[in-house]
């Protein structure tokens, strides 16, 4: 934001669509801008977008399905859709692309279509079979959102784990699916960020660290600037080009036979990565939507 001029420049999700829209019919769109100026979208004026989240997180807490609070929340999105959909605004992901490209089963097919390592994958109710096929023990890891929110307001996130196929024996895998992997050994995770054609890498030792670095809390401050991968940040920019995503926060692995794909996140984390990586990330992003 502190990269864009704050004339012209709207911020609009699904709580702030009361402040900011200020009329919509089939033909126009008028919405105020971060300086407080109306801002009209239509045939005449052309715009850029970049979809980070369509709602804060937590702003459905409590509402019941079915409720009039739910009809008033999918009312939101439904002209929050509208807007989305307006022929005069090019995004950085169109909304359709994004929507598929955050679901893990599309991304391992596209990868491996594309000749890019994936670990080997799997969708069973029957823990067995996932064993005799991946290994055992093997990876469990969520194959929707990886958190959630407590009816108090708690916030839970579901690492990726480590099983065995007995610690599975009496739950049902497929009541909220999870995908199981085999395990890959990392010697370095990767985060790779995409912005168009162009790529950054931050690498993070593995050693002591759990599946899922995220669980160590120092390992969020541990990742360092790399340029030795480019082999990787080619193949991480095709597949986003691929799946029609803009903007692509992905996650690798590298052990002894060389770089996994394991994640590709549309809107995910980039600003706790080290400089130049952070400042570079979001000046492309303000570049694009600038035109500059």
């Amino acid at each position: 934001m502190d990269l864009l001029p704050a004339q012209g420049t709207v911020v609009l999700d699904a709580v702030s669509l009361s402040s900011v829209v200020q009329w919509l019919d089939p033909i126009n769109v008028r919405l105020v801008d971060v300086s407080g100026a109306a801002v009209s979208l239509g045939a005449d004026r052309a715009a850029r977008g970049w979809i980070r989240r369509l709602a804060p997180a937590g702003w459905d807490l409590g509402v019941t399905l079915g409720s009039h609070g739910a009809a008033r929340l999918s009312s939101r999105l439904a002209l929050l859709a509208a807007i989305l959909r307006e022929p005069s605004l090019t995004w950085l992901t169109p909304v359709d692309p994004l929507f598929a490209a955050e679901n893990k089963v599309v991304q391992y097919r596209t990868a491996m279509a594309i000749g890019i390592r994936v670990p080997a994958t799997a969708v069973s109710g029957a823990p067995g079979d996932l064993a005799a096929d991946l290994g055992d023990p093997f990876i469990l890891k969520p194959l929707g959102p990886g958190h959630f929110q407590e009816p108090d307001g708690s916030s839970q996130v579901i690492y990726v784990k480590e099983v065995r196929a007995t610690d599975l024996a009496h739950i049902d895998l497929l009541d909220a699916p999870f995908l199981a992997q085999t395990v890959i050994a990392a010697d370095v995770h990767l985060r790779v960020v995409t912005v168009g054609s162009r790529a950054w890498t931050a690498e993070l030792d593995a050693a002591g660290l759990p599946v899922d670095w995220r669980e160590h809390e120092s390992a969020h401050h541990t990742f360092t600037a790399t340029e030795r991968w480019s082999q990787v940040e080619k193949a991480a920019v095709r597949l986003a080009t691929i799946l029609g995503v803009g903007y692509s926060s992905q996650d690798w692995l590298v052990d002894e036979d060389g770089p996994a794909f394991v994640d590709l996140n549309p809107g995910g984390q980039w600003l706790f990565l080290p400089e130049p990586i952070a400042t570079s990330v979001a000046q492309a992003l303000a570049d694009w939507l600038a035109d500059r």
